[in-house]
Protein backbone atom coordinates (compact mmCIF):
# COMPACT_ATOMS: atom_id res chain seq x y z
CA UNK A 1 0.00 0.00 0.00
CA UNK A 2 1.33 3.42 -0.94
CA UNK A 3 1.27 6.31 1.49
CA UNK A 4 0.48 9.94 0.73
CA UNK A 5 4.14 10.87 0.08
CA UNK A 6 4.71 8.00 -2.34
CA UNK A 7 1.56 8.91 -4.27
CA UNK A 8 2.72 12.54 -4.47
CA UNK A 9 6.11 11.37 -5.70
CA UNK A 10 4.44 9.33 -8.45
CA UNK A 11 2.21 12.23 -9.50
CA UNK A 12 5.18 14.60 -9.60
CA UNK A 13 7.38 12.20 -11.59
CA UNK A 14 4.60 11.66 -14.15
CA UNK A 15 4.57 15.40 -14.77
CA UNK A 16 8.36 15.74 -14.75
CA UNK A 17 10.43 12.56 -14.96
CA UNK A 18 13.61 14.65 -14.78
CA UNK A 19 12.75 16.17 -11.39
CA UNK A 20 15.77 16.09 -9.10
CA UNK A 21 15.54 14.58 -5.64
CA UNK A 22 15.60 18.13 -4.26
CA UNK A 23 12.70 19.19 -6.50
CA UNK A 24 10.76 16.08 -5.55
CA UNK A 25 11.39 16.53 -1.85
CA UNK A 26 10.15 20.14 -2.03
CA UNK A 27 7.06 19.13 -4.02
CA UNK A 28 6.02 16.37 -1.61
CA UNK A 29 7.16 17.86 1.69
CA UNK A 30 9.95 15.45 2.66
CA UNK A 31 13.65 15.96 3.14
CA UNK A 32 15.90 14.74 0.33
CA UNK A 33 17.15 11.45 1.87
CA UNK A 34 13.75 9.95 2.75
CA UNK A 35 12.41 11.14 -0.60
CA UNK A 36 15.26 9.43 -2.49
CA UNK A 37 14.71 6.20 -0.49
CA UNK A 38 11.02 6.22 -1.39
CA UNK A 39 11.77 6.77 -5.09
CA UNK A 40 14.26 3.90 -4.99
CA UNK A 41 11.66 1.63 -3.33
CA UNK A 42 9.03 2.64 -5.92
CA UNK A 43 11.49 1.67 -8.65
CA UNK A 44 12.53 -1.58 -6.96
CA UNK A 45 8.91 -2.59 -6.30
CA UNK A 46 7.96 -1.96 -9.94
CA UNK A 47 5.66 1.04 -9.48
CA UNK A 48 8.06 3.02 -11.67
CA UNK A 49 8.93 0.83 -14.62
CA UNK A 50 11.01 3.27 -16.67
CA UNK A 51 11.68 6.92 -17.47
CA UNK A 52 11.16 8.33 -20.97
CA UNK A 53 11.10 11.59 -22.88
CA UNK A 54 7.88 12.52 -24.69
CA UNK A 55 8.71 13.59 -28.24
CA UNK A 56 6.83 15.74 -30.75
CA UNK A 57 5.96 13.40 -33.62
CA UNK A 58 5.30 16.20 -36.11
CA UNK A 59 8.77 17.65 -35.59
CA UNK A 60 10.14 14.18 -36.34
CA UNK A 61 8.15 14.02 -39.59
CA UNK A 62 5.57 11.59 -38.23
CA UNK A 63 2.26 12.91 -39.51
CA UNK A 64 0.05 9.82 -39.70
CA UNK A 65 -1.23 8.24 -36.51
CA UNK A 66 -3.87 5.52 -36.64
CA UNK A 67 -5.61 2.86 -34.63
CA UNK A 68 -5.43 -0.52 -36.33
CA UNK A 69 -7.62 -3.39 -35.23
CA UNK A 70 -6.24 -6.83 -36.03
CA UNK A 71 -8.00 -10.18 -36.29
CA UNK A 72 -5.76 -13.25 -36.53
CA UNK A 73 -6.44 -16.23 -38.79
CA UNK A 74 -6.25 -18.54 -35.79
CA UNK A 75 -5.32 -18.42 -32.13
CA UNK A 76 -2.58 -21.03 -32.15
CA UNK A 77 0.42 -20.52 -29.92
CA UNK A 78 2.64 -20.04 -32.98
CA UNK A 79 0.40 -17.32 -34.45
CA UNK A 80 0.13 -15.45 -31.18
CA UNK A 81 3.88 -15.70 -30.53
CA UNK A 82 4.62 -14.49 -34.06
CA UNK A 83 2.33 -11.51 -33.60
CA UNK A 84 3.74 -10.66 -30.15
CA UNK A 85 7.29 -10.81 -31.53
CA UNK A 86 6.35 -8.55 -34.46
CA UNK A 87 4.77 -5.98 -32.14
CA UNK A 88 7.74 -6.03 -29.75
CA UNK A 89 10.19 -5.43 -32.62
CA UNK A 90 8.19 -2.78 -34.49
CA UNK A 91 9.01 0.83 -33.58
CA UNK A 92 5.96 1.98 -35.56
CA UNK A 93 3.63 0.22 -33.11
CA UNK A 94 3.27 2.63 -30.20
CA UNK A 95 0.70 0.66 -28.21
CA UNK A 96 -0.79 -2.80 -28.47
CA UNK A 97 -3.59 -4.39 -26.48
CA UNK A 98 -5.31 -7.73 -26.65
CA UNK A 99 -9.05 -6.98 -26.80
CA UNK A 100 -12.45 -8.64 -26.68
CA UNK A 101 -15.02 -8.50 -29.46
CA UNK A 102 -14.73 -8.88 -33.21
CA UNK A 103 -10.96 -8.21 -33.31
CA UNK A 104 -8.08 -9.72 -31.34
CA UNK A 105 -5.68 -6.77 -31.03
CA UNK A 106 -5.80 -2.99 -31.03
CA UNK A 107 -2.67 -1.13 -32.17
CA UNK A 108 -1.72 2.51 -32.19
CA UNK A 109 0.59 2.97 -35.16
CA UNK A 110 2.62 5.90 -36.49
CA UNK A 111 4.07 6.65 -39.91
CA UNK A 112 5.40 9.62 -41.86
CA UNK A 113 2.27 9.91 -44.01
CA UNK A 114 -0.83 7.89 -45.02
CA UNK A 115 1.04 6.14 -47.82
CA UNK A 116 3.76 4.98 -45.42
CA UNK A 117 1.09 3.72 -43.06
CA UNK A 118 -0.50 1.77 -45.92
CA UNK A 119 2.90 0.24 -46.75
CA UNK A 120 3.38 -0.74 -43.10
CA UNK A 121 0.02 -2.49 -43.01
CA UNK A 122 0.37 -4.17 -46.41
CA UNK A 123 4.06 -5.10 -46.33
CA UNK A 124 4.60 -5.74 -42.64
CA UNK A 125 1.37 -6.66 -40.86
CA UNK A 126 -0.44 -8.54 -43.63
CA UNK A 127 2.71 -10.31 -44.82
CA UNK A 128 3.02 -11.98 -41.44
CA UNK A 129 0.64 -14.57 -42.88
CA UNK A 130 -1.35 -14.81 -39.65
CA UNK A 131 -3.67 -11.81 -40.01
CA UNK A 132 -7.20 -12.42 -41.26
CA UNK A 133 -8.37 -8.82 -41.36
CA UNK A 134 -7.54 -5.30 -40.27
CA UNK A 135 -9.57 -2.15 -39.75
CA UNK A 136 -7.81 1.21 -39.66
CA UNK A 137 -8.98 4.52 -38.25
CA UNK A 138 -6.78 7.58 -38.80
CA UNK A 139 -6.40 9.95 -35.89
CA UNK A 140 -7.45 13.34 -37.21
CA UNK A 141 -6.48 15.36 -34.16
CA UNK A 142 -5.43 14.07 -30.76
CA UNK A 143 -7.46 15.77 -28.05
CA UNK A 144 -5.58 14.38 -25.06
CA UNK A 145 -2.27 12.56 -24.98
CA UNK A 146 -1.17 11.90 -21.45
CA UNK A 147 0.01 8.46 -20.53
CA UNK A 148 -0.16 9.56 -16.89
CA UNK A 149 -2.13 7.25 -14.63
CA UNK A 150 -4.47 8.71 -12.02
CA UNK A 151 -2.79 8.59 -8.62
CA UNK A 152 -5.24 9.41 -5.86
CA UNK A 153 -3.30 11.15 -3.10
CA UNK A 154 -6.21 10.96 -0.64
CA UNK A 155 -6.35 7.14 -0.61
Amino acid sequence: MLDKFERLILKTLQRNGRASTQELSEAVGLSASPCWRRVKRLEDDGYITRYAAILDGKKLGLNAFAYVQISLVDHSEDSINTFHKFVAQSDQVLDCASITGEFDFFLKVVASDPEALERFIMKKILRLGIVRTTSTNFILRPLKVSGALPVDVET
